[in-house]
């Protein structure tokens, strides 16, 4: 399973992989790890067994707003699987309004830029159209406002997280 993690404004792609007999492998932005995560007492406390080292580590909050604390510092963290935030940048923000840099969910090819600096946008309104996998991707803006600058031309090829458009 795929997930991104948001911590603060830093993002990290998250793989897991289960092996058999409970082992994981977790690949942290490409850099695996052998894993095991048992729960160790009440519904918040769990044993991680990272690559032959261990941690206490509690878990407390929904994915989207979890908290976790490993040898007594607190981490703030948003949990969500690549699918639910590819689905949810696609659909774009609903009524939001302010600077906003709207980054590419998939890798592909820019078949078309819809927007150029200093055009007003609404809320999911189709920036970019998007080709993967043989697809045309309509990547939506997060928020309203002005197109303060487009970062791609058409038939330029992007990866996941690259910037596409900014909006002020």
């Amino acid at each position: 399973m795929k997930y991104v993690v948001s911590i603060g404004e830093r993002l990290v792609n998250i793989e897991v992989r289960d092996q058999m007999e409970g082992r994981l492998v977790v690949l942290v932005d490409g850099q695996a790890y052998d894993a095991s995560m048992v729960r160790a007492g009440g519904q918040s406390l769990w044993s991680l067994l990272l690559d032959r080292a261990a941690y206490e580590v509690s878990v407390v909050g929904p994915p989207e707003q979890t908290s976790v604390n490993l040898r007594g510092r607190e981490i703030a963290l948003a949990v969500e699987s690549e699918q639910t935030r590819n689905a949810r940048l696609l659909e774009g923000g609903a009524g939001k309004r302010g600077p906003a840099t709207i980054k590419s969910v998939m890798p592909g090819r820019v078949v078309k830029v819809l927007v150029q600096p200093g055009d007003q946008v609404v809320s999911g309104q189709p920036l970019i159209i998007l080709e993967a996998m043989k697809m045309e991707n309509e990547i939506r803006s997060s928020s309203a406002g002005t197109v303060a600058s487009v970062f791609v031309k058409d038939g330029q090829t992007v990866v996941n997280g690259d910037p596409l458009v900014a909006l002020k």
